[in-house]
């Protein structure tokens, strides 16, 4: 469990689990192992990520004011999306986020 949810909390609590997340250019030094399993394409497709995909689907919280609960979400944009589609035929699986 996340105590702030800050993007470097949650990339070096994944780097550490070994799921560096993709593209990240600080905790993405190797391949990881997963990663070694996959298809040709979908392995460089992924490694070739130009940016840390790390997306926030849902997020909430209380309203500083009211504490009317709030809550806001987003589909992934589409380069994370194509990404997922990719992997997710190269895996035969659904791959989700995290």
């Amino acid at each position: 469990r996340l105590a702030t949810g800050r993007t470097h909390q949650i990339r070096v609590h994944l780097a550490h689990l070994g799921h560096p997340v993709v593209g990240d250019p600080v905790y993405l030094r190797r391949t990881p192992a997963a990663a070694r399993a996959l298809p040709d394409a979908a392995r460089e497709a992924m490694l070739a990520f130009p940016r840390q995909a790390l997306h926030a689907e849902s997020l909430g919280f209380a309203h500083p004011v009211t504490r009317e609960p709030l809550r806001f979400q987003a589909s992934p944009p589409p380069d994370m999306a194509a990404l997922l589609d990719l992997l997710g035929a190269a895996t035969g699986s659904h791959v989700a986020s995290v």
